[in-house]
């Protein structure tokens, strides 16, 4: 005996699952327009023998909202003097985990972007950090105030393509017991370019393949809204 109440709550249950799927269906799709992308920015040093500075990251970007999130990364320390210890340095140091984005800025099509070693932007000892010609001038030369010991990374990209604009990359690593002294390591392409002539070298920006929502899910969720129809068909010839 076919009962009509039992195929109701049958009707509801599956509306419920349906609808479950449609939200996930949906958050899907609102992630899709958040792309992760993996990003490499790499400093000549020809003024030294330790080889490249190098940052390793990746970082999301919201096309809607024009948003870099998560920028966070690696990038090898600065270079240590060789002393009577010493006399041969390692080619590179343990790596600093770069964990804080704390600048964004959009010109036109240009998204620029930095990532810090601490939780501040104040990197130099006079405070704050440098990414263009205009507050460049001042890498960080002791002068009587607390040094941050802190570095960052800074880059830029063109957001209708998702590419790297190479001379954009500015670096400056302003940690305890560098070769420099009170002077931090830095690499830019401005005219002077960093401390022991740094310059930028390349920028990759590659895109990571988003993962997409299983068939299975929307044969599922067919095949449910299929069983909804059915139901609702007993339920009148009942």
């Amino acid at each position: 005996m076919y009962s009509k109440r039992s195929s109701i709550q049958g009707i509801k249950a599956a509306h419920l699952l349906l609808a479950s799927v449609l939200v996930f269906a949906n958050v899907s799709i609102a992630e899709a327009a958040i792309a992760t992308y993996n990003v490499t920015g790499v400093f000549a040093e020809p003024a030294t023998t330790v080889g490249h500075t190098t940052f390793n990251g990746t970082f999301s970007w919201d096309a809607a909202t024009e948003t870099v999130s998560e920028l966070r990364g690696t990038m090898n320390s600065a270079m240590y003097p060789a002393d009577d210890i010493n006399p041969n340095p390692p080619q590179s140091y343990p790596l600093m985990h770069l964990n804080y984005q704390l600048a964004q800025a959009i010109e036109g099509n240009i998204v620029t972007t930095s990532v810090f070693l601490k939780d501040t932007t104040d990197v130099f000892t006079g405070g704050g950090y440098a990414t263009t010609a205009d507050n460049a001038t001042y890498y960080g030369y002791l002068d009587g105030n607390t040094r941050n010991y802190n570095a960052y990374f800074t880059f830029a990209f063109d957001k209708t393509t998702m590419s790297g604009i190479a001379d954009s990359i500015v670096y400056a690593d302003c940690t305890e017991g560098g070769m420099m002294g009170p002077l931090c390591m830095t690499g830019h392409n401005l005219p002077e370019k960093g401390t022991m002539g740094a310059f930028p070298l390349s920028l990759t920006i590659t895109g990571v393949a988003a993962v997409p929502l299983p068939t299975a899910v929307w044969l599922f969720g067919s095949t449910l809204a299929g069983l909804i129809g059915m139901n609702r068909k007993r339920v009148v010839k009942a």
